[in-house]
């Protein structure tokens, strides 16, 4: 069986990649795998680090188009999609979605609807939607209360507007381009013709384009194209991201009143010409843990498989050290999924205070450009304290590191609700399974996929609130036989996400018929 295995952010070589790899080399046993990249990787430096094999699988760097990824993947018997925050449409005869955390699915679009309905639902059904999303536009993205669609180069909209009077259509961009890119020349071309041109970018202030336009009646759209320069997000794909983005269109307002303010505050009651849901073309879900599972129920209404992430490697017999370790990627919380590397050095500096002779705090993680302010503000509040920092560590690094390490702290989703910001929280934990097949005795925030890993007080331990990991931290490392007795617990656990038994779930899944 011809097999796709896709996942955007290879070259970040991340928890997300370590799952997509490790399913890649479980299915490549059986099958003729591809691996699927909208740009060239590393694969020797990705399997190095992340400790997959990919070997019996052939890599494919496939155009970043969602338009051609359907026909893409229409070479296939399999799809599967195992890429964070994917919305791409399979095209294969079958489809298998993995969930690291599900999104809000189209929740704007949901909520605008029943506002619309409410206030406006005469007036929309008899005028009907005057605008259509038509191609050259990226998935919906939302943060902050707003949500956008990026442009490609070229991006299209078709506009069905009446004829006699001309009609406003006001486009509002917002100004989210990278700090490294200059402003992006954009023009607005109606039926081949330049009606506007403008900068996006430079500053934070939103761009709003006004142009009248006469419609030509009889439901006939005009067509609307949007061209501008283009930005690779992170430079030359250096963190994954090699999607080539213009401007970031927020919405399209036609003419004036209340129909017209509420297409412009809830812009995806506009139809999109690809509005198909992406979910209806995968016949299968895959959960990594049963948090995710609850939450895609809870916000996809959809039944889904659990298949946890494997154990990336296990070692023995290295002499422990007094050495606590966390591994996780510098991410400034204001961004989202934060490992609160800041928090934990504060907490090592009260336990160092308390006296704690002889530990060491190893900080392991890699680190994109756009946080590295984040890593220096951890850098300053470590300083003159025995914390190591590893950055972009190789996996033999990592090995050793977890063979040496006593104890293992993880602190994704302290301090938030699990009820109001699920997608903050650790969804898994790839490095807690990891560090404990290694005999490190981990100390976790007890929400979220954490909890389903490590029982309290039989493995390990949770905590909620930085004085408790203090305080559970200072009586594990003055307590010798407890480290070895929880040490051993969590090393029997680990076993039970080994990477065996994950490449049997996964087999066991392809080899059944699909569920309707």
């Amino acid at each position: 069986m011809r097999v796709a295995v896709f996942n955007r952010y290879w070259a970040t070589c991340g928890g997300g990649e370590r799952y997509a790899g490790a399913l890649a080399q479980a299915l490549a046993t059986d099958h003729d795998v591809h691996l699927l990249s909208p740009a060239p990787v590393d694969w020797a430096l990705l399997e190095e680090r992340l400790g997959v094999d990919l070997s019996r699988a052939t890599p494919r760097v496939v155009p970043d188009d969602p338009h051609l990824f359907t026909t893409i993947t229409g070479e296939y018997d399999l799809l599967v999609n195992s890429s964070f925050m994917s919305s791409e449409l399979n095209g294969a005869r079958r489809g298998i979605y993995v969930v690291l955390f599900p999104a809000r699915l189209n929740g704007s679009f949901q909520l605008a609807k029943r506002v619309g309905a409410r206030l406006l639902g005469a007036a929309l059904m008899q005028n009907g939607i005057p605008v259509v999303w038509g191609s050259g536009f990226h998935p919906v993205e939302r943060s902050g209360g707003r949500a956008w669609r990026w442009t490609t180069s070229e991006a299209s909209l078709h506009l069905t507007l009446p004829a006699g009077a001309p009609t406003c259509v006001r486009l509002t961009f917002l100004a989210y381009r990278p700090r490294f890119a200059p402003p992006a020349a954009v023009l607005v071309e109606v039926d081949g013709q330049v009606r506007a041109r403008t900068k996006v970018g430079g500053d934070m202030r939103p761009v709003e384009v006004d142009v009248d336009l006469v419609g030509r009646g009889g439901g006939d759209p005009l067509l609307l194209v949007i061209r501008s320069d283009t930005v690779v997000p992170t430079g030359a794909g250096a963190a994954g991201d090699v999607r080539k983005l213009g401007v970031p269109l927020a919405s399209v307002q036609v003419g004036k009143g209340a129909r017209s303010w509420l297409l412009r505050r809830f812009p995806f009651l506009t139809v999109s010409g690809a509005s198909v849901d992406f979910l209806a073309t995968y016949q299968e879900i895959v959960s990594i843990s049963e948090f995710t599972r609850r939450w895609v129920r809870r916000r996809w209404g959809r039944e889904s498989h659990v298949i946890y992430p494997p154990v990336a490697f296990e070692t023995g017999g290295v002499q422990k050290e007094p050495l606590i370790l966390s591994v996780g990627r510098f991410f400034d919380q204001r961004f989202g999924h934060s490992k609160k590397q800041i928090e934990l050095v504060r907490a090592f500096r009260a336990l160092v205070a308390r006296g704690l002779p002889g530990w060491e705090l190893h900080l392991v993680g890699s680190c994109q450009q756009q946080h590295a302010e984040y890593l220096a503000r951890v850098q300053a509040e470590a300083r003159g304290l025995p914390v190591h920092f590893h950055i972009d560590a190789s996996g033999r690094e990592l090995r050793e590191l977890y063979g040496r390490a006593s104890i293992y702290w993880h602190a994704a989703g302290l301090g938030q609700s699990e009820r109001r910001h699920p997608e903050r929280l650790e969804h898994f934990g790839i490095s807690t399974v990891e560090a404990m097949g290694a005999g490190a005795v981990p100390i976790v925030v007890g929400m979220g996929g954490q909890r389903e890993i490590v029982q309290h007080d039989v493995n390990g331990y949770h905590f909620r609130s930085l004085e408790e990991l203090i305080a559970r931290t200072h009586v594990l490392a003055s307590d010798p036989a407890l480290r070895r007795r929880l040490a051993d617990a969590a090393r029997r656990r680990a076993g039970e996400f080994s990477t065996e038994r994950f490449a049997a779930r996964v087999r066991a899944l392809v080899d059944a018929a699909p569920s309707d």
